[in-house]
Formats: structure tokens, C-alpha cells, sequence
């Protein structure tokens, strides 16, 4: 992939009145004959390669791994040390390690092969550029992304304890040093790549040049990224000036003159007395725009550059007011991620958003806040699905607060994480005797249950006396040999005596074609029970959850275990069950006619496959 590098010639920029190169490879030989050593250690490599080139068709590839002794390195000998040296080439890193690593650019080496510099990209996001000398590690103001191409230049002098470092980055100064202590025994080896083993990278290296040059003149300051204005524009408030980027000789002290202009930004005065670098609006500026311009003073010179104008100066703060309603995005499907806009806002900035989401029936109606569910996207669960979404979102400034609430989204549909849902029941009924199934249409009939109670979800049911749920029998509710899971929530503060309460079952152990079922035993755990074609299991396993909070309980089975999970904590162990497949009914919240459960339940499913 040829890269095209925007670089200035680093002896053009730095007034040097004498060159010699006595180095250079682009590699376009194909090998690396120029260079007086090449090595590498373990599974690192070094490569001549032309998928990644900076210019010509050729560039080298070094990189190593975590392995032991993994590691890949180049370096070019001079025959007599170097006291003013200048190493320059096209560096693109396309891998790095952890972050508490680096990938090294240049290494200069004395003759002892004691490392004098060490110039590197600290890996990272940003990926900052550092350089570390006399047992110090030192900070640059460039950085480098990953798979970007650019010019890297390192220039030093070595005078003892008054050394100089000069670093730049497509040719312009981003470190330079003129007290660093380098000792004077001068540059004997340069190194591009990484001695150090077992430190992960990958770097592409093009274009290297190095040069035996006298040392740069001083230039003035040269603005390379102007100064800019932070804060909001509004009567009372602190604006705060950037000095902007510069370069030349260091040190640069800057002055600031903040300027008051007209509604464009143009007619622009100075304002008495603002020569901080922040200002306080007055009443005056209402209705005018503001900007600063920074003086950049060094020992050769001074340039002046002006920031952009800020927006027009408001009077009065005023609260948020909704212009334009919240929307949502994304795919209204199990498993998904949906994403709130938070719709359009006036009033005084800036404006600060949160978040509530909330589970609505499938009209959009009846909706109560999902709970955690406040940041900007919300990913969909079972619990979800049958049911509509809304965001709320609330706007805050320093004027107020306001909330407007988005339209519901779709019906949310079973995702690919919820294939093999055949029956979810929400539970969420506040009348009538019919307990609807958002995934199929296992309707349940309601016997004697509390509807509308507190839920995990929405709404619950409650049991007490002799209540239950009755489900017709369905070929879909069998397993057969597939895997399976049964979820369900439960909140108690009871405990059965004897035998045990059931949650959820189908089929009793006498019945043709086997059973499955969830129950909650004297102990006040749960256990699971399946019996089929390869035999019977059960298990009882995991914390009491007769504590008055809401748990999440599942039963699973595959073919080789069954597994009880308690609030996502999951006990196993190894059964062979075969297949599973009567004709008989689903009851919750009681084995038929007996084993009646104490307390509320909620959200309850049936997966198989």
C-alpha cells in the first residue's frame, strides 16, 4: 500500500550550512546488504516487503512478539564516532503490545554500544512519542496512530552535560534539549527496531537517510496550529485561550490581547486591560463575538496569530426547552444495541443529557424505567422481547432541567441469542384470567393469582393459598434430545415445609415421555429434575433465595450434564437424560393440585435448542 509522507526537509528548516549523508537505504535492493547488522531472535522477523511503502515499491518490516527471546533489529556501524548526527526515516507502527510498552524508532548507540538515546512511540490509543536519555524519559509534544506513515528525524550533539536532543515529526520540532548529558564520546551505531526481546511490535521502516551535519541556527517563533478560545460565551462566564502550536528556538513566552468584535467577528478592538490568558464576560460583550490574539516571543523574534471568533455573547441564562423530540436507533430484536439521539435542545449552553430507558407493553404504553439501563445505548434482553422501548432523556444547563420522552420503538422479536425461545410470559397482566406468551402463543389460564404486583420487570404475579398458571401441552414445549433452559424470577421470604414447591414443570416422573422441572426446596434453594429416554437427574444447588430480593433462576440440560444457575452462578454436573417428550401441561407456581409456591414470580421462559 504506497503512502505518500508530507515532510520538510529537516536541514532546510533548521538553517544547517553543512550536510553530509553518510547513510541511506530505501530498501528498493530487496535485502538489507547496507546495513552492518541485522538481527533477530526467536520468531521476531525482518523483511524486505512491498505491501507497505512509504515511497518506491520496497520497505523493511521488523517485529517480534511476547515470546521468549522474540526480537528484530537493524544497525548501521560508522567507522569513527559521529559529535553531531542526524537519523531520518518513514515510520508507519501497525502492531503494538501492552501499554506499558513502547516501539522503539532509533536507538543511537556509543561505541561501547551503550544506548545514548532512545526515541519511541509509547504504545496507546493516541500513541505518544517519547525519548528517553541520560536515565530520564522525557515527553514530545507529537504523537503517532497506528497504520499512519510519517517522517521521524533525531538529531543530537554530544557535549557533554550540555548535549543537544532535537526531535521533529514531518518537520516540525516537537522536543528539543540543549542540557541534555550525553557524555562526548559521540554516535558510533544507529539502530532502527528493538533489541529488547519478548516486547510485541511491528513497524514498517522506509526511506532512512542519516546525516553528519553542524548544528541548527535558531529560528523564531512559526505558528503551526493557531490559539483557540474555551468557555461559554455568556455574561459572568471565564473564557480560557490556547497559545495554539508553535515551533523555533526555545524558550517562547507568550502575551495574550483579548479582542472584542462585532457579530460576524470582524471591526475587532482591544479590550482595557485583558492581557490574561482568561477573561471574564461583562455586559458589554452581550450581543458582540470575542476572540484573542497570542504574541509568541524568543530570543530571535516575535509572530503574532489570532484565534477564531467565538460565537455571539449571551445575556441571560435560559433553561433547556425540547425542539425536536428524542429517537432512538437500532434494531428492535433481542441481543441488539439501540442508541439514543437526545432530539434538539435550546437554551443557554452547554447543555448536559442523560438517559432512562424504559420497558413499555407492546402499545407503548404502561412503561416503567429498566433499571441501570441510563446511559445513551441499551442493549436488548429476553425481558424485552413482546414489548415496545422509550428514552427519556433529561437536559440540564445552568438555567434548569427538562425531559422529553421519544416514541416507542417496534414490538421488540426474539433475537438469534433467543433462537430456540418457544415461550416467554412477562407476566405483566393486570386483569382477566389469561396469561399471554410473547414469544408463541402458549397462553396460560390463571387459577386463583395475584396480578399487578411489584415485578422485576414491569409487573408480577402473585401466589398464595392454592394459586397456579395451567399451559396446554405442546409438541414445541417438549425437548426431546435438544438442549434446553427454563427461566424464571423469583422473590420470597418462604420456605416450604415438605416435600418442595414447584416453579415451573412438565410431566411428573411416572409420566410416558418423561418430565422436566424447576422447584424450590425446604432449604430455600432451588434444584432442577429431568427425566427421559437415558434416564433420571436432579440437583439442588446453589444460595438460599428466600431473601426477600428478586433471583433469576435457571434450569438447563444438555446432553452430557444438568445445570442449576442462580443470578447468573451456575452448579453442574454430568447426566445422561436422552429425550424428553410428553403430552401432558405446563403448570407455574404449583405441581397440579398440590405443591402450591409462596411469594411473587416473574418473566418466566422456555428455551430449547
Amino acid at each position: 500500500m504506497a503512502c505518500t509522507v508530507t515532510s520538510i526537509a529537516f536541514l532546510a528548516i533548521t538553517g544547517i550550512a553543512r550536510a553530509d549523508t553518510i547513510f541511506s537505504d530505501g530498501f528498493e535492493s530487496g535485502d538489507f546488504s547496507a546495513w552492518t547488522q541485522v538481527q533477530t531472535g526467536g520468531n521476531g522477523m525482518a523483511a524486505v516487503q512491498s505491501a507497505r511503502v512509504s515511497s518506491g515499491v520496497l520497505a523493511a518490516q521488523l517485529s517480534a512478539t511476547s515470546s521468549a527471546g522474540s526480537k528484530a533489529y537493524l544497525r548501521k556501524t560508522f567507522a569513527s564516532e559521529q559529535q553531531d548526527l542526524t537519523a531520518s526515516a518513514d515510520f508507519q507502527v501497525i502492531a503494538q503490545g501492552a501499554s506499558n510498552q513502547n516501539v522503539p524508532f532509533f536507538r543511537f548507540l556509543d561505541p561501547t554500544s551503550v544506548r545514548l538515546v532512545s526515541l519511541y512511540r509509547q504504545n496507546g490509543t493516541t500513541g505518544p512519542i517519547e525519548i528517553t536519555y541520560g536515565g530520564a524519559r522525557f515527553s514530545t509534544t507529537g504523537s503517532l496512530a497506528l497504520n499512519t506513515f510519517a517522517r521521524i528525524s533525531l538529531h543530537v550533539i554530544p557535549n557533554g552535560a550540555s548535549s543537544t536532543v532535537d526531535v521533529r515529526l514531518n518537520g516540525a520540532q516537537i522536543y528539543a534539549a540543549t542540557n541534555a548529558n550525553l557524555g562526548t564520546a559521540g554516535v558510533s551505531t544507529v539502530q532502527v527496531g528493538n533489541d529488547t526481546a519478548a516486547q510485541p511490535f511491528s513497524i514498517i521502516v522506509d526511506t532512512v537517510g542519516v546525516e553528519n551535519a553542524a548544528a541548527p541556527s535558531p529560528s523564531p517563533p512559526i505558528n503551526t496550529s493557531p490559539p483557540s478560545v474555551s468557555g461559554t460565551p455568556q455574561n459572568g462566564q471565564t473564557l480560557t485561550a490556547s497559545p495554539g502550536v508553535w515551533t523555533g528556538a526555545q524558550p517562547i513566552a507568550y502575551a495574550y490581547e483579548w479582542q472584542r468584535c462585532n457579530d460576524t467577528g470582524g471591526s475587532c478592538v482591544a479590550i482595557a486591560g485583558a492581557t490574561a490568558s482568561t477573561y471574564t464576560v461583562t455586559s458589554t460583550d452581550i450581543g458582540s463575538t470575542l476572540r484573542v490574539a497570542v504574541t509568541a516571543t524568543n530570543s530571535v523574534g516575535a509572530a503574532t496569530k489570532t484565534s477564531g471568533a467565538t460565537t455571539v455573547v449571551a445575556g441571560t441564562s435560559t433553561a433547556p426547552q425540547n425542539t425536536a423530540l428524542p429517537t432512538i436507533s437500532g434494531s428492535a430484536s433481542g441481543g441488539q444495541t439501540l442508541t439514543a439521539n437526545p432530539g434538539v435542545w435550546t437554551g443557554t449552553q452547554p447543555i448536559a443529557y442523560t438517559y432512562a430507558w424504559r420497558r413499555c407493553d407492546s402499545a407503548g404504553g404502561a412503561c416503567v424505567a429498566i433499571a441501570g439501563a441510563a446511559s445513551a445505548t441499551y442493549t436488548l434482553t429476553g425481558a424485552d422481547v413482546g414489548r415496545t422501548i422509550r428514552v427519556a432523556v433529561t437536559a440540564t444547563n445552568s438555567a434548569g432541567a427538562a425531559t422529553a420522552t421519544s416514541s416507542a420503538t417496534a414490538v421488540v422479536q426474539a433475537g438469534s441469542g433467543q433462537a430456540g425461545l418457544v415461550a416467554l410470559w412477562h407476566m405483566d397482566e393486570t386483569s382477566g384470567s389469561v396469561m399471554f406468551d410473547s414469544a408463541r402463543s402458549h397462553n396460560g389460564t390463571l387459577h386463583s393469582v395475584l396480578l399487578g404486583q411489584p415485578g422485576f420487570a414491569g409487573f408480577a404475579y402473585g401466589f398464595a393459598g392454592q394459586a397456579y398458571v395451567s399451559v396446554p401441552t405442546a409438541d414445541d414445549l417438549s425437548p426431546g434430545g435438544a438442549n434446553m433452559t427454563l427461566t424464571i424470577r423469583v422473590k420470597t421470604t418462604s420456605a416450604p415445609a415438605t416435600p418442595d414447591w414447584d416453579l415451573i414443570r412438565k410431566g411428573l416422573y411416572t409420566t410416558p415421555g418423561g418430565e422436566y422441572k424447576m422447584e424450590y426446596q425446604p432449604s430455600g434453594q432451588a434444584s432442577c429434575g429431568f427425566k427421559g429416554s437415558g434416564g433420571y437427574s436432579e440437583l439442588t444447588a446453589g444460595p438460599r433465595v428466600n431473601d426477600g430480593v428478586w433471583h433469576t433462576v435457571q434450569c438447563a440440560k444438555t446432553p452430557t450434564a444438568i445445570t442449576v444457575v442462580i443470578d447468573g452462578k451456575s452448579f453442574s454436573k454430568s447426566a445422561a437424560i436422552g429425550a424428553i417428550a410428553n403430552t401432558v401441561a405446563v403448570p407455574i407456581g404449583a405441581r397440579p393440585g398440590s405443591e402450591f409456591f409462596q411469594g411473587l414470580l416473574d418473566e418466566a421462559s422456555i428455551q430449547i435448542g
